[in-house]
């Protein structure tokens, strides 16, 4: 399996080596002086592989030197099973810094396998649909990492047919949003999908009822299948495995080599502290809070971060927003301690004007005067569909073109969630309106001209406070379009 292996920044790498040095009081390390080391808590942490130099999975750089692996239910034996974008569950430790710790395990299965159909573009041109077994998978150019031995497959070149494996996060709408899609070979056969029994006639069949109301007919293998050793039973969750004679016929029927319990919230019941970041779902028949399908409890001692955040759960109007949560699992229930919202609030699509500090980008806008600084550091995740190497933050140069999804620190400095390498003429700005002059727009600092004759302001005449997406087509520095975000 090909892979987009990625490594932390240099510098970022560097200021955590600084930080695992340090330890004791004056940093001594005289004959007889013994160093303080940081403390490390058993957790186990679910979320999305960022890098690699080690395993970076929600902002923490995982050493992995004696991990176990295992990957689509198979062992494997080092990080070159791994890729970027792939959801994974990390047992190990986290140091008392936060940013480092060791993993014990790594394990990773996707979340569905098969034929893509129903390829569609949508209005937002990053942005594309399609249905694997009838479950609906969101593709983003800028999110999700496209694997392939093909160099050439990414979100430009899927095409109808291509069998896939994908992994990422379900929204509450029910659609599969993609943080990973490997391409799998023209004549892998095989299919993956995962979800609830019905109708198990006590035999041979089942319906697999997926998410969307998406359901599978399974037929056990009659040359032979492996199964559950205590049988299949109406209501398991399961993983089935095998081929589909047409997989683009209406009324289709996998036949399944294997069925296999699966945990339907991926821990298990000695997974004890837990952290994971994934989009909130809310069950409406349970009143139930879920990220990743771990089931969220609250109580007087959980922290918000914003606080409105304790509000808009309350409301359920937090659903599909991305946060971060820690706690403790307890019977099947996450009672959280902290829940960060970590929403991308900023996007740039702009040129590299400069590199410093060994984390930041000084990024310009063609014409438009002003430029902005985003820092990368290890929950950033770089990719570049043209080659087949890592990147990292040392392979960006100046005068690169690149597009941002970013976000505020509570240190008022903008960080980058993802860094994508890409080519193209327009430049593109989304976030806060400083100033609206006469013929002039001011986003983050970077001003722009408009024109009543040439910018199209889709939404009316935005006012300062507005959050906008400013497009200029030809980097003029005019604004072609401005639109207000909701």
């Amino acid at each position: 399996m090909f892979s987009n292996r990625i490594v932390a920044s240099s510098g970022f790498a560097l200021l955590l080596t600084a930080l695992a040095g340090c330890g004791g009081s004056g940093g001594s390390d005289a004959p007889g002086t013994t160093l303080n080391t940081p403390l490390a808590t058993d957790q186990t942490t679910v979320g999305q592989i960022t890098g690699f130099g080690s395993v970076y999975v929600n902002g923490i750089e995982f050493d992995t030197a004696g991990a176990s692996y295992e990957v689509d239910d198979a062992l494997a034996s080092d990080d070159d099973a791994l890729a970027v974008g792939m959801v994974v569950k990390v047992e190990g430790s986290v140091n008392a810094d936060g940013l480092t710790g060791t993993a014990f395990s790594v394990s990773y299965d996707d979340d569905i396998e098969g034929v893509v159909e129903d390829l569609t573009a949508t209005d937002d041109a990053d942005i594309k649909t399609f249905l694997v077994m009838d479950v609906t998978v969101v593709a983003d150019a800028n999110k999700t990492n496209f694997d392939s031995d093909d160099s050439s497959f990414n979100f430009d070149t899927i095409a109808e047919g291509d069998v896939v494996e994908v992994s990422g996060d379900y929204g509450p709408d029910n659609r599969l949003y993609a943080t990973y899609i490997e391409e799998q070979g023209a004549d892998d056969n095989e299919y993956e999908a995962k979800g609830t029994v019905s109708d198990w006639d006590g035999s041979e069949t089942f319906v697999l009822n997926m998410r969307g109301g998406a359901t599978l007919n399974v037929q056990l293998d009659p040359n032979g299948a492996r199964i559950p050793d205590a049988g299949i039973e109406d209501t398991q969750f399961v993983e089935v495995e095998g081929t589909i004679e047409d997989p683009a016929a209406a009324e289709r029927t996998l036949i399944a080599s294997k069925v296999e319990l699966e945990d339907d919230d991926r821990l298990d019941d000695d997974d004890n502290e837990v952290e994971v970041k994934g989009m909130l779902n809310y069950d409406t028949a349970s009143g139930t809070w879920f990220v990743k399908d771990i089931a969220l409890t609250f109580d007087g001692g959980t922290e918000y971060e914003p606080l409105s955040l304790e509000s808009m759960l309350a409301d359920q109007s937090a659903a599909g927003l991305y946060v971060e949560v820690e706690g403790e699992h307890v019977g099947d229930v996450l009672q959280v301690e902290e829940i960060e919202l970590e929403e991308d609030e900023l996007g740039f699509k702009a040129v590299v004007a400069g590199k410093s500090g060994g984390n930041t980008l000084t990024l310009s806008f063609g014409d438009a005067r002003g430029t902005v600084d985003v820092i990368v550091n290890n929950e950033t995740m770089f990719r570049d569909d043209d080659v087949v190497q890592s990147i990292d933050y040392g392979s960006i140069n100046e005068l690169d073109k690149v597009e941002i999804d970013a976000r505020w620190g509570d240190d008022g400095a903008i960080y980058a969630s993802n860094l994508h390498l890409e080519d193209g003429s327009d430049y593109e700005i989304e976030g806060p309106v400083e100033a609206v002059g006469d013929r002039t727009l001011q986003v983050l600092g970077v001003v722009y001209d408009t024109d009543p004759t040439i910018t199209v302001f889709e939404d009316g005449i935005p006012v300062d406070g507005d959050f906008v997406e400013v497009e200029d087509e030809t980097g003029d520095g005019m604004a072609d379009t401005v639109e207000i975000e909701d």
